[in-house]
């Protein structure tokens, strides 16, 4: 299967090498991106909208023959859910790596919903008794600072039946449930999805170069079944009680 890589902000194609090489390995062929103005703060964004890095995923896409797997790191979880929304009948699955993909209405690279003062709506007040919330949108922030942060245009209802895998790097699986249970930002997307698998993989800030073995793992996977990811031994219900 072709597998489209997007690395976060401030990283290139280059970060996915070691990842890219044992899915190869494997039998998959993929393809890792670097989005234009992304790869490091001091490159040249002018002229350079969300929107324009998404048309990029997308245009990986229509490269491509039959089905893809999308796969996206961080910040850039938005824009490769965005792209999703832009070819769902492209896409078998959808992997996000220490990241969420955003929601309708929120900002594509923080995935959070901010009103006219610039407050976290679906999160002021939780963030207070939530630290680990609390840290995530306060690294989302410094980075997302630097760059055009959009807000998130999502039409396609047939998106909701694309299988995604929530890979926890930064956070944890349990605090993806407890923000979906909660449905606030940056997880009310998850809780409208038909089929999330959440999978603990303990990392920094560059999960594809700290772990790029397990990475490799859980990617191979999640393709594993065309337009189904398979279940991970680590994965659970998204919401508890479910």
């Amino acid at each position: 299967m072709d597998v489209i890589l997007v690395p976060g902000l401030w990283m290139g194609a280059s970060a996915w090498h070691d990842v890219a090489t044992a899915l190869t390995a494997a039998g998959h062929t993929p393809h890792a991106l670097t989005l234009r103005g992304l790869d490091s703060r001091t490159a040249d964004r002018s002229g350079t909208m969300l929107a324009d890095h998404v048309a990029e995923i997308v245009a990986a896409i229509d490269r491509c023959t039959g089905k893809v797997m999308l796969v996206g790191q961080a910040q850039a979880c938005g824009l490769v859910h965005a792209a999703l929304n832009r070819r769902v009948d492209r896409v078998a699955a959808a992997v996000y790596v220490g990241g969420l993909p955003s929601a309708h209405g929120a900002h594509v690279l923080s995935g959070f919903t901010l009103d006219a003062r610039g407050t976290t709506t679906n999160t002021a007040g939780y963030r207070a008794v939530d630290a680990s919330l609390s840290g995530w949108h306060d690294r989302i922030r410094e980075d997302a600072d630097h760059v055009l942060d959009q807000v998130q245009k999502l039409t396609d209802e047939r998106r909701l039946a694309v299988p995604v895998t929530i890979v926890a790097t930064e956070f944890t699986a349990d605090d993806v449930r407890r923000w979906t249970a909660a449905n606030i930002d940056p997880a009310r997307e998850l809780k409208l999805l038909h089929d999330v698998t959440l999978v603990d993989m303990p990392a920094g800030r560059w999960p594809q170069i700290e772990r790029p073995d397990d990475l490799a793992r859980i990617i191979v996977q999640a393709a594993s079944v065309p337009d189904a990811a398979a279940p991970s031994a680590h994965a659970a219900p998204l919401v508890p009680g479910s």
